[in-house]
């Protein structure tokens, strides 16, 4: 016979997301609010709704009303604090992003231009056969830093990628237009870094994220400040 067996409530860390809910049971039978159930377990919102369901299902009692009421004016602040957060990340994005391009357009070889170009190839192929491109679309603003030379750039640009990871995803995911037009920004900035002109270089960039910045925020925080994976400067389409 299968027999589930509860962690310790001391360790929260062992077994499923659901066998370590049930080492939180208070001593009433209840839970805690979602808020301090995400803090205690260190899961996302949605993976522990996920557990809180099946564990509903089963006859274990959740959070009361009032805890979900909470749990509604934190998720409501949440919002707030990560809208404010992505205006800020857009802020330094067009700060930092056309002189990046600007440097890019001055120091590009042509095994750069080729990276380049291979990345703009497969995120226009990416969104031929249906998808976002979004991989390709921020290897390629990681490869303009590296192109750049300064490893510090390169660093700021892959973390903020990281961040703005499903966000950028929601984005290009809800309209065509958005997927055509950032590849027809990265086509602009590829030619003028390809040209040699950093002055276009920069204005091209600048345009994109000017013209990207109004949808991004229409998509709030999405996903964002969950670590994701930085995006290779030498990423390749063919992997």
């Amino acid at each position: 016979m299968n027999r589930v067996i509860s962690p310790a409530p001391n360790d929260p860390a062992a077994g499923t997301l659901e066998e370590r809910l049930r080492g939180l049971l208070r001593p009433d039978g209840r839970l805690p609010s979602e808020r301090r159930l995400a803090e205690a377990l260190g899961e996302s919102r949605f993976a522990l709704r996920a557990a809180l369901a099946a564990l509903a299902g089963a006859g274990l009692p959740g959070p009361t009303e009032a805890d979900r009421d909470r749990t509604v004016a934190v998720f409501l602040e949440g919002l707030a604090r990560g809208r404010a957060e992505l205006v800020e990340i857009l802020e330094v994005r067009r700060l930092l992003e056309p002189a990046i391009a600007g440097m890019a357009a001055r120091k590009a070889a042509p095994a750069d231009l080729a990276q380049l170009r291979m990345l703009l190839a497969c995120q226009r192929r990416e969104v031929a056969s249906g998808g976002t491109g979004r991989d390709a679309d921020a290897a390629f603003h990681a490869s303009l830093a590296r192109i750049a030379g300064n490893s510090l750039l390169l660093d700021m640009v892959e973390d903020i990628a990281g961040r703005l990871a499903e966000t950028r995803e929601a984005f290009l995911l809800e309209r065509e237009t958005h997927r055509m037009a950032a590849l027809v920004a990265h086509e602009a900035v590829l030619e003028a870094v390809a040209s040699a002109d950093a002055p276009a270089a920069e204005r091209a960039m600048r345009d994109h994220l000017d013209r990207m910045a109004p949808g991004f925020l229409a998509w709030g925080q999405a996903g964002l400040g969950e670590r994701r994976p930085k995006p290779d400067a030498l990423f390749n389409c063919s992997q």
